[in-house]
């Protein structure tokens, strides 16, 4: 009988871990479609008005509720040349952004692309080293390595483990990371970390952010056709 039981604890476990890996791995993969899908809609917000979106603040009066925070021409919470907060998904007229496994989405944004009145937008515009992605916290590789092309904006989701993040529920942060690549995604400063995925215990360190950016060129390129520059 134990040599049974054990046999099917045995088979059992061999289906039960694929099987979550499957699950994961889908859930990564509908955690990235929904940043492609909100990267769309802020290139559409930018073809329209001519900037991008503020953030929507994490704390404070009027904060996480899908709205930008700006005063006047300018973005709030303002650090150095770049701003960041949740996903403003109100403001940018698509459903609530929550990523599956409950946390809100991240959003920095260079402040020069999200001014308005007087616009800062043009094909001009460039600032050198306010958002960087790279590889490591160290950031001596970038995986966006020409300045002329750097990320104006980066979205991302803290993952299955949420550390860092904004609890769609309780609106308030979870835990902060331990890895330092983790951390780096949390700390809203103007380096972030994309690189693959890595459990607890490895060498590199636990990491499983889930992060996409919009490039300059991509951006200008889709300002261009929309004749809001020349």
């Amino acid at each position: 009988m134990a040599i049974a039981l054990a046999l099917v604890g045995f088979l059992l476990g061999s289906v039960l871990v694929p099987l979550q890996t499957r699950v994961e791995e889908n859930q990564v993969g509908t955690a990235r479609k929904a940043l492609e899908n909100i990267r769309d809609a802020m290139i559409g917000f930018a073809a329209v008005n001519g900037y991008l979106p503020c953030p929507d603040a994490t704390s404070g009066g009027s904060s996480n509720d899908g709205i930008e925070n700006f005063s006047g021409s300018f973005c709030t919470s303002i650090n150095g040349a770049m701003v960041v907060g949740n996903v403003p998904w109100a403001t940018l007229g698509v459903p609530e952004t929550v990523d599956p496994w409950g946390n809100r989405y991240r959003y920095a944004v260079i402040e020069n692309y999200a001014r308005r009145s007087p616009l800062m937008f043009s094909l001009g515009t460039i600032v050198n080293g306010a958002l960087r992605v790279c590889a490591t916290t160290a950031c001596a590789t970038l995986v966006i390595p020409s300045t002329s092309d750097n990320a104006v904006a980066v979205i991302l989701s803290h993952g299955k483990n949420g550390w860092g993040a904004i609890n769609s529920l309780t609106n308030t942060a979870n835990t902060a990371p331990t890895s330092a690549d983790e951390l780096e995604n949390s700390d809203n400063d103007k380096d972030f970390v994309y690189r693959e995925r890595t459990a607890a215990g490895t060498t590199a360190g636990e990491f499983d952010d889930v992060v996409i950016w919009l490039s300059r060129a991509v951006l200008m390129n889709r300002m261009v056709a929309a004749g809001k520059l020349p």
